[in-house]
C-alpha cells in the first residue's frame, strides 16, 4: 500500500510545486495558495512550508527556475521529475548533518538543507522510507538530473 501512497504524494507535490511556480513567477505570494492545497487534504501545515522550502533551495543551488508543465496536465516536465527523484533519493545519499555525498542518479551530491527538506516532505507526506537508484531522477551517463536538454516527458499514472 506504500506504493500507492508514494504515488498520491508525488503527485500532491507536483500540484504544489506546480502552484507555487505560478504564483511566484506572477510575483504574487505563494504560501496561502500553497496551503489552499493541503489543508483539504488533512496534510500537516508544514508539508506546504517544507515543499516551497525545498522548491526555492533547488533554484537556488540550480542558479536558475525551474520548469513546470501546465498545470493540468497529467504530464511531468523534466524538472518536475528530477524534483520527484531528490524527494525519493535524498535520505538515502548520505548523513543528514553535512552534504550529502553523490550517487549516480545525484552525482554532485546535495547540500545538507535540500536533504533535511526532502526528509520533512516524506514524512509530513507519509511516505515510505527509503529510496532507490531508479526513481525518477536517472539521468543518462550520470548528468544531473536538473541538466537543461531537451524535454522528457512521461505521463504520471495515479497522480
Amino acid at each position: 500500500m506504500a506504493l500507492g501512497r508514494d504515488r498520491f504524494a508525488q503527485g500532491i507535490v507536483i500540484r504544489l510545486f506546480r502552484a507555487w511556480s505560478a504564483q511566484t513567477e506572477a510575483g504574487a505570494p505563494a504560501m496561502a495558495r500553497l496551503q489552499q492545497i493541503v489543508a483539504p487534504l488533512g496534510l500537516p501545515d508544514e508539508s506546504a512550508i517544507a515543499c516551497a522550502s525545498l522548491f526555492e533551495l533547488i533554484e537556488s543551488h540550480l542558479g536558475r527556475r525551474l520548469e513546470r508543465e501546465c498545470c493540468c496536465s497529467p504530464r511531468y516536465s523534466r524538472d518536475e521529475r528530477a524534483l520527484l527523484g531528490v524527494i525519493e533519493l535524498a535520505p538515502s545519499l548520505g548523513s543528514l548533518a553535512g552534504s550529502a555525498t553523490g550517487s549516480r542518479a545525484v552525482p554532485h551530491g546535495l547540500p545538507g538543507a535540500i536533504v533535511w527538506a526532502c526528509v520533512a516532505i516524506r514524512r509530513a507526506f507519509g511516505m515510505s522510507e527509503g529510496g532507490s537508484e531508479a526513481g525518477h531522477a536517472a539521468a543518462p551517463d550520470g548528468q544531473c538530473p536538473f541538466a537543461a536538454g531537451p524535454a522528457v516527458r512521461e505521463v504520471a499514472h495515479g497522480a
